[in-house]
């Protein structure tokens, strides 16, 4: 790993470092997971993001961080827009969408989270997590009432401090559901539920969220009972074993 004093730059695990592989070698691949790490701070910003915002958060000089995001953009994976800030490009949304058209599990949890939002009056997620440290909403039904959760549609939450990441951590309590009220945003209070396949991992979690003003402890704990019992038909769909 090449290192400046006192920052150290990404790089790819170089699944290929036995004897006889070369720095050479090597380069070519640490540059593509550099991209894909831009790629992802890109996806991941709702209003777009400067060329020093993705160097700082990278932790890549800001000539490196020019050199690959002008690549990314050539391609149109990224755009720029008026404000010299980076969005993602049409062909990341392509990309994007072929892949969830081709999740069973998207597909899947469409009814799920319409009855949900409908039972419930608020909006209903679909989690994932993508790392050690992060999940994603990938699909979402919002509310139909006019003071509702925001839509955070591919924004990365935090699974320590998060409804749905402790779902997706399998931090549950004996009801099956996990609470949880202002974390990430003021006065919002969510609910959430883990969904398993046929091993019995934990794949995704569905949960409830909405203004807390609106949802009292009770109507709380039959939020969790809604999102338990759907996350536990979506399993079995998937192949899990039905649990009592």
């Amino acid at each position: 790993m090449n290192t400046r004093r006192g920052r150290p730059t990404l790089h790819a695990v170089d699944t290929h470092s036995q004897a006889g592989t070369g720095a050479g070698e090597r380069l070519p691949v640490r540059a593509v997971q550099r991209a894909f790490d831009l790629l992802a701070l890109v996806g991941t910003q709702r209003n777009g993001t400067t060329l020093s915002e993705l160097a700082r958060a990278s932790a890549l000089p800001v000539s490196t961080t020019s050199r690959l995001i002008a690549s990314l953009e050539h391609a149109g994976f990224v755009e720029r827009d008026a404000d010299a800030r980076y969005r993602a490009g049409a062909r990341l949304l392509q990309v994007g969408l072929s892949a969830l058209r081709g999740s069973s599990l998207y597909e899947l949890a469409g009814p799920y989270l319409r009855e949900l939002s409908d039972a419930s009056g608020e909006t209903a997620n679909l989690a994932v997590r993508i790392d050690a440290d992060n999940a994603i909403y990938l699909r979402q039904v919002i509310s139909p009432k006019s003071i509702h959760h925001s839509t955070w549609l591919g924004m990365m939450l935090p699974l320590d401090r998060t409804s749905a990441g402790a779902a997706l951590l399998g931090r549950t309590g004996e009801a099956g559901y996990a609470a949880a009220r202002g974390t990430l945003e003021r006065d919002v209070t969510a609910v959430a539920a883990p969904v398993r396949d046929a091993s019995g991992g934990i794949v995704a979690a569905f949960s409830i969220t909405g203004p807390t003003f609106r949802i009292a402890d009770d109507l709380l704990a039959r939020f969790g009972t809604l999102v338990v019992d759907a996350a536990r038909h979506a399993s079995i769909q998937l192949g899990a074993p039905a649990r009592p």
